[in-house]
Order: structure tokens, then sequence, then C-alpha cells
């Protein structure tokens, strides 16, 4: 009896359940995937697009006026990049804000795992490419290549945003996208063609941040209240 029990036993484990989906079902599950992760996005990842749409926009207008004050009192306008470490506390500020919005996501998806990812990994690889470019430009005295970070940003940018969009079916989120990849050519121009580099990059700079950041930030919790 006891052989017989063991034998079932051993059995049981090999035997599968096979479960098929149709193709309708497949993409039932699918739609509800991104609809879940579109309730998600728009449950607080608006306040955060503006957020920081307004903390660059901000950083770069005032970067282009204490470039303006350090000509006048002829020093170098390069030093003017300093305005950019109040972007530290702003780091602390998006973490509390990504934890709220953590918070209000009730069913976390595989999308809303690879939008995060996304994010995740674009802020690494900003933190990572401004490390080389302060090393390079100090290193060399060349402090030329501090105008290639504009453009690379507003790049990377852009392509978060696009990932995004596409996952979460978002169309402002596309047309951020494309602000930030215009903005990233605009400003590689204004390398080539500006005199006054400064003030052309951050301009545009701020510009894109407004489209491409603040105005679909609002679009956002706007269209999160509608489903509240």
């Amino acid at each position: 009896m006891e052989t017989k029990i063991t034998e079932l036993e051993n059995k049981l484990p090999a035997e599968k359940v096979k479960i098929k989906f149709t193709e309708q079902e497949s993409l039932s599950v699918i739609n509800e995937m991104i609809e879940r992760a579109r309730n998600n996005v728009q449950k607080g990842s608006g306040t955060f697009m503006i957020f920081w749409g307004y903390m660059v926009a901000i950083a770069a207008l005032l970067n282009i006026i204490l470039a303006y004050w350090l000509a006048s009192i002829s020093k170098p306008t390069n030093l003017s990049f300093h305005i950019w470490w109040i972007m530290t506390p702003a780091w602390i500020v998006s973490f509390i804000l990504k934890y709220r919005r953590g918070k209000l996501s009730i069913v976390k998806t595989h999308i809303d795992t690879i939008i995060s990812a996304v994010w995740t990994a674009f802020g690494f690889s900003i933190l990572i490419f401004l490390t080389i470019i302060f090393v390079l430009a100090y290193s060399t005295k060349q402090y030329n290549y501090f105008y290639l970070i504009n453009p690379i940003i507003m790049l990377i940018t852009g392509v978060g945003e696009f990932i995004t969009a596409k996952s979460c079916r978002f169309r402002p989120f596309l047309y951020g996208a494309v602000a930030m990849w215009i903005g990233s050519l605009a400003c590689t121009l204004a390398i080539i063609l500006v005199s006054d580099k400064i003030v052309m990059q951050f301009s545009v700079l701020a510009i894109c941040m407004i489209l491409g950041f603040v105005i679909p930030g609002y679009q956002l919790n706007k269209k999160a209240k509608k489903h509240v």
C-alpha cells in the first residue's frame, strides 16, 4: 500500500496543467496591464513631472542671469554653472514624491516596473555622464565640454519620455519627447552657430522643460482627476 502511494506522489509533480490563452484573451490581459499602469502613472506622476519641469526651468533661467552678472564684473561666466547645485536638495524632494506616488499605486504591473526601471536608469546615466564631463573639463582645462551637457541630457530625457508614452499610451508624453529631441538639436546648433552659447542653450532648456514636462504633467493630473 505504501509503495502505491509513493508511486502516485512521484507521478503528481510530473503532471503539468497547461493553460492556453486565445489571441483575444492575451490581448485582453495586455490591455488590462496597460490600463492599470496608466492609472498608476496618472496618480502622482503629473506632480513629479511638474516639479522637475519647474525646477530645471528656474535653474536654467538663474544660470542665464548669473552668467550676465559674472560677465558684468569681469568674472568667468562658466562659474554660473554652479547654480545647478540646487538640484541636490531637489533630488531629496523627488524621492519623497516618488515614495508618495508608490503608495497610490494600487496594483503594480510589469509595465510599472519597466517604466520605473527606465527612469532609474535615466537618473544613474545622468550622474555618470555629469561625472565624465566634469572630470574631462577640469582635468584638461577645456571647459567647452560643459556645452555638451544640455543636448545630451535632453536627448536621454526624450528617450525616457518616449518609452513612457508608448508604455502608457499617453500622447502628451510623446509630444514631450519630441520637444526634448528638437531642443537637443537646437542646443547642438547653438554650440556651432551662436556666440552667446550659455544664454541660447539654457533658454532652449527652460522652454523645453515647460513644453516637455510641465504641460504634460498638468494634463496628466487633469486626466487623473476625471478618473477619480
